[in-house]
């Protein structure tokens, strides 16, 4: 959509609009005193740090600093454009957009689009009760075990046999020929003449975040017939890269999503659904693009990726982590599933039951050992040649994340599997560079403002500001081994209060150990309040504190489970990892 919305119509519209009603329908949001909180939306957190202020018609996180108005949550959380997150709140408040444009023409097009797919949405679910020829489809889709509730709940369909039944139904004139052309539902011929896209198919409609019909899948029903997918073709409202099929029924199922698991086809994600598994989409009959990991991150935290047991199956995976690994931001999670040979996740269901692909979910492999698991499933690490080619194929991908500790945990553990030191892997100018974790590196030779603040960082800045906070942490601070950068500082800067508390500020570098001291710089720790106000101090620097005991809790479970790999844990460690696992259990649970 071309144009620009008049800056008057947008400050009258966010005037009626009551951002606690939008964030509230989206987020479980709970008063505190003035304003409103939640867990943020937009990273991962246990507790609430995302703030709504009624009044200001405002909202910051204060774990992550997302802030805007009503216009730019929608854009960021439903993935909305400017003009669609604008729209969608002027329809709310029943106020027509008014767009400044040369090319109103072009704007009555994407209405004409939207609203003939929506036709053809009805008719196809028309044809699908009354069609004189669906009694072989309702035997087709009950063989495949679905449910007419979950026909309705997707909207199914069904394209009749012929070549014209859908232009004879919306194509009477030239307006409706070419909305229909426009929507890809037809084909011109060169005699000027039209036949439709779909015939003697299942229609699949595919909507957008906002609900809207935007194309179409259609499956074919006798099984001899080719190709066994149709998808609409790209059109202006339809881009097959940067949309999934089933996210706006699995946002309106789940309040919040948590997770989704990404399969690769229409059926799986109705059969799945169908089973009470309602947190699935599938990509569009192609492979995975970036675009399309952006949007499902903007979704949820953590992506759980479904591929069928056959070749192609594993082909689809590793073609993925190209597209995936760019995008593992901190707080981001991302796991596979290969299904056995011969199965789908449709099948797979069907044969086996809900609680067996949950099952499924659980085993998931990791990131990571996904990524070595591909990297290395043709290689005999015994030989040196595939340990240079494992470094080949490896690096590259690691490459590709982005920097921070999941990336040098992947070099240090490409370390180990090829025997080179990750040092001498990434180029470095010694092969004896001191080895993870992060925390005790000397960031003092970069510049600081090339270095985002971590928890640590924060956490000091705030606990600097307001001494008093001390006293929230306890007497065991519960993240000394953590390796988020600053770490080692905050827990020396602990040890000096606690030891002289009416210390000044400027005198704490003093008392720091040498390798904490070349690290600590006040002038720039202030920095980072600057943006935080004063009534946002405590719940950022508990949850800042919060995120540093759950990452020092998760080091050392990978630890005590590296060690357990080889059989060799003493009774202590084996009561230690216990407790871990029940810890971690207890605050999923919390």
């Amino acid at each position: 959509m071309t144009g620009q919305i008049p800056q008057s119509f947008i400050e009258d519209l966010l005037a009626r609009t009551d951002i606690v009603e939008v964030i509230g329908a989206r987020v479980s949001l709970r008063r505190a005193g003035a304003n409103y909180i939640a867990r943020c939306p937009f990273h991962t957190e246990k507790t609430p740090s995302f703030s709504v202020s009624p009044v200001k018609q405002f909202y910051h996180c204060f774990g992550c600093n997302a802030s805007g108005d009503a216009i730019q949550f929608l854009t960021e959380f439903e993935g909305l454009h400017f003009v669609e997150a604008v729209e969608a709140l002027a329809s709310r408040a029943g106020l027509t957009l008014p767009i400044e444009t040369k090319d109103s023409h072009q704007i009555a097009r994407y209405a004409a689009v939207y609203d003939c797919l929506e036709k053809a949405a009805l008719f196809y679910q028309t044809q699908l009760r009354e069609h004189p020829a669906v009694q072989k489809v309702h035997t087709y889709l009950k063989n495949r075990g679905l449910s007419g509730k979950t026909a309705k709940r997707f909207g199914l369909g069904f394209a009749p046999p012929g070549w014209d039944a859908l232009v004879k139904h919306l194509g009477v004139d030239k307006a409706g020929q070419d909305a229909l052309l426009a929507a890809g539902l037809i084909v011109k011929k060169e005699s000027d003449h039209f036949y439709d896209r779909f015939r003697e198919r299942i229609m699949f409609p595919i909507r957008d975040r906002r609900g809207r019909v935007i194309g179409f899948g259609g499956r074919i029903i006798d099984s001899e017939g080719e190709p066994k997918y149709l998808n609409s073709p790209e059109t202006v409202v339809f881009n097959k890269g940067q949309e999934l099929y089933g996210l706006y029924e699995a946002r309106i199922a789940n309040r919040s999503l948590t997770s989704l698991v990404v399969v690769e086809g229409y059926m799986d994600v109705v059969s799945l659904v169908q089973a009470d598994i309602k947190n699935c989409v599938a990509t569009l009959g192609t492979a995975l693009t970036e675009k399309q990991v952006d949007v499902l991150f903007r979704q949820a935290s953590e992506l759980i990726f479904c591929f069928d047991g056959d070749k192609a199956g594993k082909a689809a995976a590793k073609r993925a982590l190209p597209m995936i690994l760019p995008h593992m931001k901190e707080g981001r999670r991302v796991r596979f599933i290969l299904l056995p040979a011969g199965e789908d996740p449709d099948s797979f269901v069907r044969k086996e039951g809900r609680e067996a692909f949950l099952t499924q979910i659980d085993r998931a492999l990791h990131l990571s050992d996904f990524l070595f698991e591909q990297v290395s499933a043709d290689l005999d690490l015994h030989h040196l040649d595939s340990r240079a080619r494992l470094i080949t194929l490896a690096k590259p991908l690691i490459k590709l994340l982005p920097e921070g500790v999941l990336q040098q945990m992947l070099y240090d553990r490409l370390g180990e599997l090829s025997g080179v030191d990750s040092g001498v892997i990434q180029g470095k100018k010694s092969g004896n560079q001191k080895r993870y974790p992060l925390s005790n590196r000397n960031f003092a030779n970069k510049p600081r403002s090339a270095l985002p603040p971590s928890a640590a960082h924060r956490a000091t800045a705030i606990l600097l500001k307001n001494r008093e906070l001390l006293s929230k942490i306890g007497e065991s601070e519960g993240f000394e081994g953590a390796d988020t950068p600053g770490t080692t500082v905050l827990c020396a800067i602990i040890e000096v209060l606690r030891q002289e508390p009416m210390i000044s500020t400027e005198l704490i570098g003093d008392k720091l150990p040498d390798h904490c001291a070349s690290q600590f710089a006040y002038s720039e720790l202030k920095l980072i309040t600057n943006s935080i106000p004063e009534n946002g101090l405590e719940q950022e620097f508990l949850g800042a504190i919060q995120r540093l005991r759950e990452r020092a809790q998760e080091q050392a479970m990978e630890v005590v489970l590296i060690k357990a790999k080889t059989g060799v844990l003493s009774m202590e460690e084996k009561a230690h990892l216990k407790h871990l696992l029940e810890q971690r259990e207890k605050d999923r649970v919390d």
